[in-house]
């Protein structure tokens, strides 16, 4: 991840999103905080380069939302059965970000929220950051959710 969306305490958990097949993998607490998911593999091309973020979040509780919403409920669906999603002619819509990931591979940096710093406008100056440089939202991200401010 590029040093211009690090927090400045720095990364407080890195980990490849798919340790969490492992059962008493625990990278991270479960707490209030932001976290990018990046690509393994390569580089996604936006309008002003090249970057390998796929998707930034938030969570109230990290581990939950990254062991269980990103990779077993999602994530792992894929690796198991790569046609998952897909119903004859029809398509299930899996979301596109676990597409990436599934096929990119997926990294993760995990930063926790100090004090009374709130993750939402955290998340918003992390996506502001990443719009305002590559011209255009993560591919994961489908919301413009972010403050504008």
């Amino acid at each position: 991840m590029g040093d211009e969306f690090r927090a400045v305490e720095g990364v407080n958990a890195h980990f490849i999103l798919t340790k969490f097949s492992e059962p008493d993998f625990r990278p991270v607490e479960n707490v209030v905080g932001c976290y990018v998911i990046s690509a393994i593999e390569k580089n996604i091309e936006y309008p002003k380069g090249k970057s390998p973020i796929l998707y930034i979040g938030l969570s109230k509780h990290l581990l939950t939302r990254l062991k269980h919403d990103h990779y077993r409920d999602n994530l792992k669906k894929l690796l198991d059965n790569p046609e998952y999603g897909l119903r004859g002619s029809l398509i299930s819509m899996m979301q596109d970000k676990y597409q990436y990931m599934y096929y990119l591979g997926a990294k993760v940096d995990v930063f926790y929220c100090k004090g009374t710093q709130s993750a939402k406008e955290f998340e918003s100056r992390l996506i502001a950051n990443f719009y305002y440089k590559y011209r255009s939202m993560p591919v994961g991200n489908g919301a413009r959710s972010f403050s504008q401010r």
